[in-house]
């Protein structure tokens, strides 16, 4: 009230700063919760999909190195939330040379051919390089050819062929990929903690 004005006075909530409306936010912070928003929709089935074309040779067209690490900064998930995120990543593709692994089994090493985006002949340095590993280390060969970005899921093929016993195979593509995608969610996460 003013000394003199005998109105009653009323008191506006909306008239005091503290509850002012916020100022709009910049449509770059808009943008950044956008893709956040999607994310938390789409991003892990989307994740999975991707993991599995990958495991299946398919997907060797995407980066999932840098998906992975990238979903892990954009979210920045609970250490329980990353641990579920390799679990889910691991299977995905595991499922993905299951397929290519019995695949090759039934039809043979021909099976490189019909796989699209591989561009790799069953003649070439490459894949008998891969072919010779197997041979020669078996096991070994497998579990270590997961843990190699340029040779990985390669295995599945001679493996297949040969036919090796499917536990053995789930074992160690299995452990050898949990660590692979381990190591790609641990080291952002490590950054981030380091960074905030």
């Amino acid at each position: 009230m003013v000394p003199g004005d005998n109105r009653p006075h009323t008191f506006d909530v909306a008239d005091s700063p503290a509850d002012a409306d916020p100022p709009p936010m910049p449509s770059v912070t808009l943008s950044i919760e956008s893709v956040l928003a999607v994310l938390d929709v789409v991003g892990l089935p989307a994740l999975f999909v991707v993991f599995v074309l990958k495991g299946a040779l398919v997907g060797k067209i995407f980066p999932t190195s840098v998906c992975l690490s990238g979903y892990v900064v954009l979210t920045g998930p609970t250490r329980a939330g990353a641990v579920s995120l390799v679990v889910l990543v691991t299977v995905a593709h595991v499922i993905g040379q299951f397929a290519v692994y019995t695949g090759s089994r039934r039809y043979g090493e021909e099976l490189v051919a019909a796989v699209p985006y591989l561009h790799l002949e069953p003649s070439s340095d490459r894949f008998r390089r891969v072919d010779r590993w197997f041979d020669r280390y078996g096991d070994l060969a497998v579990f270590g050819t997961n843990v190699i970005p340029w040779s990985r899921g390669l295995i599945a093929i001679p493996a297949g062929v040969s036919a090796y016993p499917r536990r053995r195979y789930f074992v160690h593509v299995g452990s050898s990929t949990l660590l692979y995608h381990g190591v790609y969610v641990a080291v952002p996460l490590f950054g981030l903690a380091a960074l905030g």
